[in-house]
């Protein structure tokens, strides 16, 4: 069984300076940082294709309890992001995996202009899919839920770097 997750979020700033960002591995770190850590394993950036991996521990009051029982040291995200870069518009993949866990998850991401507010929103779809017999269903809703989490964290983080370095 897979869960479905969309999330849409808002940015005063426009795509050219998220496109900007993306390619700049402290963007990534501090997009990180606050959400309980993390580190930028790999940061490629070719032309207009950057291709981001990041480790990102889920502090432990966010790990569903189900999940927790199946791991030892902890819940880590293990993401890889790749994405295409214009000043119009940024698109992409993730994957989301835990190591020594049956969870993955994978989608799309996109950077487009806002309506009407000269920023920009960047769309996330993704499918969580948790293969454990019986329990799968109730354990991916958990995992989306921590990963909704994530998601609002590294928001305030992305607006307060760009809010940092944006005219």
């Amino acid at each position: 069984m897979t869960t479905r997750l969309h999330a849409d979020r808002e940015y005063p700033h426009p795509v050219s300076a998220f496109a900007r960002a993306l390619a700049d591995p402290d963007f990534h770190r501090a997009r990180l940082d606050a959400g309980g850590g993390g580190e930028v394993e790999r940061h490629e950036v070719s032309g207009s294709r950057v291709e981001v991996v990041v480790r990102q521990p889920v502090p432990t009051g966010q790990v569903p309890p189900a999940i927790g029982r199946l791991l030892t040291g902890g819940l880590v995200l293990r993401r890889t992001e790749r994405w295409s870069l214009s000043d119009d518009r940024c698109a992409g993949t993730v994957e989301v995996t835990v190591p020594l866990a049956p969870v993955r998850a994978e989608g799309t991401m996109a950077v487009r202009n806002g309506a009407g507010h000269g920023g920009c929103v960047l769309e996330v779809d993704v499918d969580v899919t948790v293969t454990i017999p019986l329990a799968g269903m109730f354990v991916e809703g958990a995992v989306a839920d921590g990963v909704r989490q994530l998601t609002r964290v590294e928001h305030d983080n992305i607006t307060r770097w760009l809010d940092a370095r944006v005219d």
